[in-house]
């Protein structure tokens, strides 16, 4: 079972690759429903001036930690989240071991045609896999109720919702309840690094925590705020927060 754990006022859940890999199979395969979220050190700055990002954290069965960042802000207020359960490893991997098992996916967001190349190379890497849809995250609002139907009768175990922090997570828990026994996970550009479409960092950078600064080499322009500015509100967070809770043991 996951170990719940608090940081940054947003719960974890503690847990091994392989572990979350069988909690989530339990999930799907009982078509228990429900949301998933990854939560990385962008995903922490931005719910903390973006109220319905953190809600929908705070709503979410199943909270994950995703990046360098993260793990090393918990072990600093003493609640270390020791495992990088990135989607981008994650997913594959869940994708492996659920194929065999009869799992099926779905794939929405991203830009069209990407779903469907990220799709096909998923299916080919996981014999077994059934891939019950894809659609571009390019719909209007008009459109919604219809993408939400064809989620519905298509009828996958999980739904991938890759439409970036924190457009994803507002999007889930807002419609996952019309969606009953279909989990949805939320991944970023998943999409694009599984269609080939992005590189994904060589082994080396991505176990030393530096997978980060690979993708802000990869892409400048559209990176540098998240990760020169962001990084740094984030290590004022966690500083804040750390500050906090020694004025609060000083005065207990």
């Amino acid at each position: 079972m996951a170990d719940r754990v608090s940081f940054l006022n947003t719960h974890f859940d503690r847990m091994s690759l392989s572990e979350t890999i069988d909690v989530l199979l339990g999930r799907l395969l009982k078509r228990e429903g429900g949301c998933v979220y990854y939560a990385n050190a962008h995903t922490m700055v931005t719910a903390a001036n973006n109220p319905a990002l953190a809600e929908a954290l705070e709503q979410g069965d199943l909270v994950l930690a995703d990046g360098s960042g993260v793990r090393w802000g918990s072990a600093l207020l003493g609640t270390p989240l020791v495992h990088n359960l990135n989607g981008t490893d994650l997913v594959p991997a869940l994708c492996k071991d659920g194929a065999v098992k009869g799992l099926s996916v779905y794939l929405l967001g991203a830009k069209p045609g990407v779903a469907e190349e990220a799709a096909a190379n998923l299916a080919k890497a996981c014999p077994g896999l059934t891939i019950a849809g894809t659609q571009h995250g390019y719909f209007s609002p008009a459109q919604i109720q219809k993408v939400l139907e064809n989620i519905r009768v298509a009828k996958p175990h999980l739904l991938l919702v890759a439409m970036g922090v924190p457009t994803q997570e507002i999007w889930i828990d807002k419609y996952a309840n019309q969606l009953p026994g279909i989990t949805c996970m939320g991944v970023g550009g998943l999409f694009d690094f599984v269609a080939k479409r992005v590189p994904r960092a060589p082994q080396l950078i991505r176990a030393a925590g530096m997978e980060w600064l690979w993708r802000l080499a990869m892409e400048p322009n559209r990176l540098w705020r998240r990760y020169i500015i962001g990084n740094f509100v984030f290590l004022s967070l966690v500083m804040a927060y750390a500050f906090s809770l020694r004025q609060d043991e000083q005065t207990t």
